[in-house]
């Protein structure tokens, strides 16, 4: 009988590894995902910055050639007070 107790009880306890063998290699899966995930979110993120100084060159470029024919232009933080006080 207690043998019967004995091999229950280590049925029990290898069930119990097991589960916990399984979420550890959830939590490694999940966290190579992340992992991967934060890698592919800073690549967009440099790409993104390499493009936005592209654009702040080709406005500059444009802003100077308008300066240059004598257009004038108006400023960023004067554009944005207008349509602050629009919105007011």
């Amino acid at each position: 009988m207690f043998t019967y107790i004995l091999l229950g009880l280590l049925f029990v306890l290898a069930g119990v590894i097991g589960l916990q063998l399984t979420f550890i290699f959830y939590l490694e899966r999940l966290y190579r995902m992340r992992v991967d995930h934060t890698r592919l979110l800073e690549r967009d993120a440099k790409h993104l910055r390499h493009k936005i100084e592209l654009l702040e060159e080709n406005l500059a470029e444009k802003d100077a050639l308008l300066e240059m024919h004598g257009i004038e232009i108006e400023k960023n933080d004067e554009a944005w007070a207008d349509i602050l006080d629009d919105r007011n």
